[in-house]
């Protein structure tokens, strides 16, 4: 499908898609950026990755398809910063579980032979990092992909996600936002308000029903700036 594509940040998310990647051939070769060295180290060690970079010139150069993996706030940043090394035609997409922000700053940055397309895989676990990162992470969930002007980028993206075995849907990023806030974000806070409250308050007696309703209160905190 593919002949290079480049993961900008290796945690569970970005880590688990270099496996998808390769378990279904969708690339010649994969590579993965991260800003730690012991993360790349451990991507190419374990073969997650073909080639594994803290830099993202090298990174991003002659990549076909650019996949934004870092915590949403990163996320423009990062698109501002690789613009300038994309060859023409590389398509640019995103994991982040925000969209509007994202995708209308990139638009106003007006950024040079880059076609961005925003993509929310509706994926995850409460555990991070690229240790954890499964290949299968992805199968059967749905992924959102955001409404963009450039139809055959667009298509191109939704057809990525369908086949590392994702639903997707297409709609605008602020319709996107508000859904995502009551069915995602929203739990996500109130796991977290439940679990700052109880703290120190006798949670070694906390059974199931607690467990179970505060889970995801253990992810990464980054992930939710």
């Amino acid at each position: 499908m593919f002949n290079r594509v480049t993961i900008i940040g290796l945690g569970l998310i970005g880590g688990s898609l270099c496996l998808a990647i390769k378990e279904k051939r969708l690339a010649k070769e994969i590579v993965g950026v991260s800003r730690r060295k012991s993360t790349i180290d451990k991507a190419v060690k374990n073969r997650v990755a073909d080639f594994a970079t803290l830099n993202l010139k090298d990174g991003v150069k002659d990549s076909d398809l650019v996949i934004i993996t870092t915590p949403v706030f990163k996320i423009v940043d990062i698109a501002k910063k690789i613009a300038p090394f994309l060859k023409k035609g590389a398509i640019v997409t995103d994991a982040g579980s925000t969209k509007k922000h994202i995708v209308e700053n990139i638009e106003k940055a007006r950024l040079k032979d880059m076609d961005f397309v925003g993509s929310h895989p509706i994926a995850g676990s409460e555990k991070s990092g690229i240790k954890h990162a499964d290949k299968d992470l992805f199968k059967g969930a749905y992924c959102i992909v955001t409404e963009a002007k450039n139809k055959s980028a667009l298509n191109k993206v939704k057809k990525f996600w369908a086949s590392i075995g994702m639903k997707v849907i297409v709609m605008p990023a602020q319709s996107h936002d508000k859904l995502l806030s009551k069915i995602s974000h929203l739990p996500h806070a109130l796991a977290v308000s439940l679990v700052n409250t109880a703290a120190g308050n006798g949670l070694d007696l906390a059974a199931g029903g607690f467990k179970d309703t505060t889970r995801i209160a253990s992810g990464e905190p980054e992930l939710w700036q």
